[in-house]
This record gives C-alpha cells, structure tokens and sequence, in this order.
C-alpha cells in the first residue's frame, strides 16, 4: 500500500547537515510516508552519510544536475499521494507533516499547503525570527508582484498538482522554487499554517555552509521565463533575493546587540558589509557596536524584534 506522503530530499554537499535533516523527518509525529534522498552528485561525504539511513530511506543518486533534477528524480520514484520536500540543510518540527496532512486532507480545494519557517544560523541555533508572520495566501498576480517567502523545505502539495505543473524547472539552478510555485498556482488554491513549523538555516554565517552568489545566470534565465509565460520582468525578484543574505545579516547583528553580545554583532556587520560595500546602513549598524551598551540597544530600536529580518 502506498504512503500518504513521500518526503523529497536533494542533497548537494550536505554531509554536515543531512543528518539532522532526516532525524528531524523520522521523528515526525505523522508515520505515513516514505522518504526518497537523492544525491546531486556531491564530492564530499553526503551519498555515505545517507546509506547509513539505509533501509529506512531510499537513496538515489545522478550527476550534478540542480535541486530541480533532484526533487523531479525523486518524484519520478515515490508513490505518495503527497508529496514534501526538505532541504538537506533544514528541519522539520515534529508535528509538521500532522498539520500539513489534516489541512491537505480538510480543504481537498487546496493543492498546495506551506508554513511559516523560523531563522536558524548555518550551526542550527534558532535566532527567534520568522519569515513569514502574518500574511494572506498570495494569488499569482501576488507572486507576480513581488517574491514571495515560500520556501521549498516548508511546503506539502498534492501529487496530481506537481504532475500538472510539469514538476520544477530543471533548466533553473535558483529560482526554481519561485517559477514553480507560480505553475503550482495556476493549478487551484494555496494554505498556509501561521506557525514556524520549519526551520529554515541560513547557510552562510556564522560559518559558511556553501558559497554564496553564482545565482547570476538562473536569474537571467528566470527573468526570461516570466517575460515568455506572463509578460512581465522578473528583474525585482531577483533583486529581492540578493538582498536577502544582508538583511538576514543585519537582523543577526541587530539581535546579537539586543544580548549584549557585541562580538558576534560585529562579526555579522562586517559579514553584511562583504556583502554589500555600498549600502550606509551596514556602516552604521558595524559602528554601533563601538558605543556604549545602552546607547547601541537604544538604537537598534524594534530592528531586532521577531518580525524577521529586513
């Protein structure tokens, strides 16, 4: 008998999280699923680390070839009636696949149900931040407008709606998941749970998990897509993502000068301005954290507050 739900993990490089990963998968309050692993031809110790799971997971494996070849290589050999996907950088709280499910489950309208993610570091420690908070589900003329927080690791979807929507764009490196869910829109209605029953590692501080940028030429063929299918720039999205890895940078600092912790406040800064030499506020917030303590929690105002990073 199939599972209900076949959980979807690309793995690239991973070896240093995939382990917490699917630990986080198998320790779901939901038993009904099955998951499928594939290996996206990494040079470090991910394929042994995921046989070490074996037979408890099915593990595939194929030449570098994208998340996208990934997760499709993955459907194209599970059974579920639902489909998730984890990131092999992210975590599952345990009752994630019961919300998810009875939601899939209670509103059979909906084709495609994702959660608000809470921020960790690249070692796993939450930063007390959501991505999401309080928003409405987007139409597509929402994720037209603007990118829009759904990440892959927080989504649960219907298997008919996946093989409608063609599956992810395999020739997207970066901007797969946004041109999908836009496919996977046109197919019926979204749900959202409004609680960080995700969460999302940022990978790139305080140690780097891969390395940052290389997303230039996904963009352009991204900006392509959109024009070709919609009519319009995908020009903003692209922007939005790139400002992404220093506003998250930012709020790290912000939240380090919150505790008192002015170390790794200007370790973040200085991170945030490699990241962007030419944006003032990076400079400002890094010299912050030569003032006075009261003076420098004074100015971080609510920018260190738990409306996420910005």
């Amino acid at each position: 008998m199939a599972p209900r739900v076949s959980v979807l993990v690309p793995v690239y490089n991973a070896a240093a999280t995939v382990a917490a990963a699917l630990d986080s998968i198998l320790g779901q309050s939901f038993t009904d699923f099955e998951i499928v692993a594939v290996d996206d031809g990494s040079n470090d110790d991910s394929l042994s680390m995921l046989e070490r799971y074996q037979p408890r997971i099915t593990v595939l494996s194929q030449q570098n070839r994208g998340p996208s070849a990934a997760r499709n290589l993955g459907e194209r050999n599970s059974s579920g009636e639902y489909l998730a996907f984890l990131d092999a950088d992210d975590l599952w709280r345990p009752e994630f696949l019961a919300r998810t499910v009875a939601m899939l489950d209670s509103h059979p309208e909906c084709v495609l149900v994702y959660t608000d993610l809470e921020l960790a570091d690249s070692t796993g420690a939450a930063m007390g931040a959501r991505l999401i908070g309080k928003r409405g589900v987007p139409t597509v003329r929402d994720m037209l407008e603007r990118l829009w927080p759904i990440l892959p690791s927080s989504v649960v979807m219907r298997r008919g709606a996946f093989e409608r929507a063609g599956g992810f764009p395999e020739e997207l490196t970066s901007f797969e998941d946004v041109y999908f869910w836009l496919l996977a829109r046109e197919q019926g209605d979204f749900g959202y749970i409004e609680e960080p029953l995700t969460m999302w590692r940022f990978a790139h501080y305080p140690a780097a998990l891969k390395p940052a940028g290389g997303q230039e030429a996904a963009g352009r063929i991204f900006d392509q897509m959109l024009q070709r299918r919609y009519g319009v720039r995908g020009l903003g999205h692209v922007a939005a993502r790139e400002r992404a890895p220093r506003s998250i940078l930012g709020y790290i600092g912000l939240h380090a000068i919150v505790r008192g912790d002015r170390r790794a406040a200007r370790r973040a800064f200085a991170a945030a301005l490699r990241t962007d030499p030419w944006r003032l506020r990076n400079y400002l917030r890094y010299a912050r954290t030569f003032m006075p303590d009261g003076l420098a929690r004074a100015l971080s105002g609510t920018g260190a507050g738990k409306s996420g990073p910005r």
